[in-house]
């Protein structure tokens, strides 16, 4: 008898994994009043939750999940630095149905690391053994992700795009967003701030990439269909 599909339980497993950033979850943001995120439903999003935390050393924590009619799951989790750490941002997308299941994960950096050695040596060469594993079963998809994309990602993106989808792939991916936090967290809680000139060019590479991920995210734009331009820029802020 074939297995019965069920989604995974990456929504409750990644808030618990996040309580040891020891964040404080946040009512606003820039402003605006966040809480209407929490429980955002309507069109084709049955229900849906974006939390974002304060932290020591990060900007925030965000983490989003959303059910379209129950058949597909959007779950986003992404960790932004503050202005005096070098942290590279922690970042991972799954679109998950029984159909099949798209998947990003990756610390973008936010220096350029071949003329920053020594930052990918600090923030990435942690993710050597986790990657290599990850390539056994997920290999690189050349042309599925757009060119501004490929440019702010690092040498330890794992991607994958397969169908269907299957209680083993469903672990083996869930298992590699935890590692990937597990190394995280080991060098937040070891990170110290750094010279504000070294910090100017990392900055300024982290807001290119907050730029690019407003502007061209679809699933913004899915929203702004879906909501108007209001709702969908909240959200796509709060996010990036």
């Amino acid at each position: 008898m074939a297995e019965e599909y069920s989604f995974p339980p990456f929504g409750e497993e990644m808030l618990k994994a996040l309580e040891k950033f020891g964040g404080t979850k946040m009512e606003t943001y820039k402003g605006k009043d966040i809480r209407p995120l929490w429980d955002f439903k309507g069109g084709p999003i049955l229900w849906s939750y974006k939390y974002l935390y304060a932290a020591p050393k990060l900007e925030k924590i965000a983490i989003t999940v959303q059910s379209f009619r129950d058949k597909l799951m959007c779950y986003t989790t992404i960790i932004w630095p503050d202005d005096h750490h070098a942290l590279p941002v922690f970042s991972t997308f799954w679109a998950e149905s029984e159909k099949g299941s798209f998947f990003l994960l990756d610390f973008y950096p936010t220096a350029d690391c071949i003329c920053d050695i020594d930052y990918m040596e600090k923030y990435l060469d942690p993710l050597e053994d986790l990657w290599e594993e990850g390539k056994k079963h997920y290999p690189d998809l050349p042309g599925r992700n757009p060119n501004w994309f490929r440019a702010m990602h690092s040498p330890y993106l794992i991607s994958a795009d397969f169908h269907p989808s299957t209680k083993q792939d469903q672990d083996r991916l869930m298992k590699l967003v935890f590692d990937y936090l597990n190394v995280y967290h080991r060098l937040w809680e070891k990170d110290e701030p750094r010279d504000p000139a070294y910090m100017q060019r990392l900055i300024e590479r982290r807001e290119a990439m907050r730029i690019n991920m407003l502007e061209k995210d679809p699933g913004g734009i899915m929203v702004e269909h879906a909501f108007g331009k209001e709702i969908a820029h909240l959200g796509l802020t709060a996010l990036f």
